[in-house]
This record gives C-alpha cells, sequence and structure tokens, in this order.
C-alpha cells in the first residue's frame, strides 16, 4: 500500500517554478475573480495567493458583491482580458446561483483560461483543469491503456472534463455518480477508482478489490474535519491511493501556477 504524498510533489514543482520565475524580466500576473463570500472558496483563494507569493507571482484579488450581476461578472472578465500585464484569470467556482455559468466563462480569453474553465464547459480552451493535471500526475507510471478505469461523480469541475481526458487515453472507462444502481458492481470491477462526489465516506472497503488504486478528488468537511470519497477501509485494500487531506488538492494548486507559465 503506497500513498501519495501531494504536499511533496506541489512542494517539488513549485520549487522548480520559483527558479523559472526568478530569471524572468517581468512577473507573470495572477487575476482571481471571487463573487460572493464562500468561506470555502476563500480557503482555496489563500492557498493559491500563499503559493503565489513563495514563487514570486503577482496576485491580485478582485471580490464582487454576492449581490453582483451576471453583466457584472463579464465586465470585469473583459477588464482583465483586455490588460496586458495580467498573464491569467481564475475565476473562482462557485458563482451564485443566479449567474448564469457558461456565459459567464465564454467571457474568458482562452489564452488567459489558466483554471481550463472553458475546458470544463466544452469551449475552445489553451489548457485543462489543474484538478485533472493534478489527477494524471498522481497517476503517472500507472498503465492506463489496459486497466479498467471507473469515475465516480460527473461533475462540472472534475468527473466530467476528466471522462473527456481519459476517454482518449484509456479503453475501458466507467463513468458513474452516487445515484447509479449498484454502484458497488462497477467499483468492484475496476482497477483504478478516481471518486469525486463530495461525499464523505462513499467508497468503503467493500466496494473495492484488493490491489485497487484508489485516487480521491472528493472532498467535505465533516465535523470541521475535511474528509473525502474513500473511506479509510477502503485504503487497506489498495496498492496505492491518494489521501485527503494533502493527495490531489495540493498538486492542483501547483498545477494552476505550471498553467500560468505555460509550463
Amino acid at each position: 500500500m503506497k500513498e501519495f504524498d501531494g504536499r511533496k510533489i506541489r512542494d517539488e514543482i513549485l520549487a522548480k517554478l520559483k527558479i523559472r520565475i526568478s530569471k524572468l524580466k517581468i512577473k507573470p500576473t495572477l487575476a482571481v475573480i471571487w463573487v460572493g463570500e464562500d468561506p470555502v472558496s476563500e480557503k482555496y483563494i489563500k492557498a493559491k495567493q500563499k503559493a503565489a507569493d513563495y514563487i514570486g507571482v503577482d496576485f491580485k484579488l478582485f471580490q464582487l458583491s454576492a449581490l453582483a450581476l451576471e453583466a457584472d461578472a463579464i465586465k470585469k472578465i473583459e477588464e482583465l482580458n483586455n490588460d496586458q500585464k495580467l498573464t491569467g484569470i481564475l475565476l473562482q467556482m462557485p458563482l451564485p446561483a443566479k449567474i448564469n455559468r457558461q456565459k459567464v466563462i465564454k467571457a474568458i480569453s482562452l489564452e488567459k483560461d489558466v483554471d481550463g474553465l472553458r475546458f470544463c464547459a466544452n469551449l475552445t480552451s489553451d489548457f485543462q483543469p489543474p484538478v485533472v493535471l493534478a489527477i494524471l500526475e498522481a497517476l503517472d507510471g500507472v498503465d492506463l491503456g489496459q486497466k479498467k478505469v471507473a469515475i465516480i461523480g460527473q461533475g462540472f469541475l472534475v468527473g466530467a472534463p476528466l471522462a473527456k481526458v481519459l476517454r482518449n487515453k484509456v479503453k475501458r472507462l466507467e463513468v458513474a455518480d452516487i445515484e447509479t444502481a449498484d454502484l458497488a458492481k462497477i467499483t468492484r470491477n475496476a482497477e483504478i477508482i478516481i471518486s469525486a462526489t463530495g461525499q464523505a465516506g462513499l467508497i468503503t472497503a467493500e466496494m473495492v478489490k484488493n490491489g485497487v488504486v484508489l485516487v480521491d478528488a472528493g472532498a467535505s468537511e465533516v465535523g470541521g474535519k475535511i474528509k473525502g470519497d474513500m473511506d479509510a477501509g477502503a485504503y487497506q485494500k489498495a496498492s496505492f491511493y491518494t489521501p485527503v487531506p494533502g493527495g490531489i488538492g495540493p498538486v492542483t494548486v501547483a498545477m494552476l501556477f505550471r498553467n500560468l507559465l505555460k509550463v
């Protein structure tokens, strides 16, 4: 049983990016647009700002009121698109329900869409989502092509874009979610399970085979602690797994900045 150390991988990637940035005449700049005051979003933004400060990226946060209209968000995006000093734009998800996500994402220029939201929205994009890149990094060295792979979760930010990428990499791929009838049948047959539902402890030991590879890209708060989709018992049967916290999450932050530098 091997545990993936996402914090170590993040630190290695950021250290290389820091050296690269130190040699640039002009520092890259990341603009983050945050609509509302979602406390979970605030945690993610702080993690990104901490990484930006460490590697030498200028970080600019633009917070719009939770009462902001779709037009307000699009106006800000267009303003940042036209700012030649900005390298990339990140629109923090989720947006307030009243805002049309597709329309707002479409406003982001494909050259500055470093969070890959256009890719998630099935629009032309220069970037894949950092979380997808983080999952692929975790699976580096695994022969995906010959494995039975199951993705649990079909969400906009993780499951759906990941499925789009893996369909070109694997021969046997099943995509399911928490509503799928007899989910355990799918997971028991899978050699690699990637879960991103946000339902703590969804995948139990009884639902996986011995030697399975478990990639946990789900996160939810239970009793003040962050929990993943995989129950601890499932980890015990795995040949390799990514923990929550400390697995996919930290690497996702690093991949955002790799996208920013286009490396």
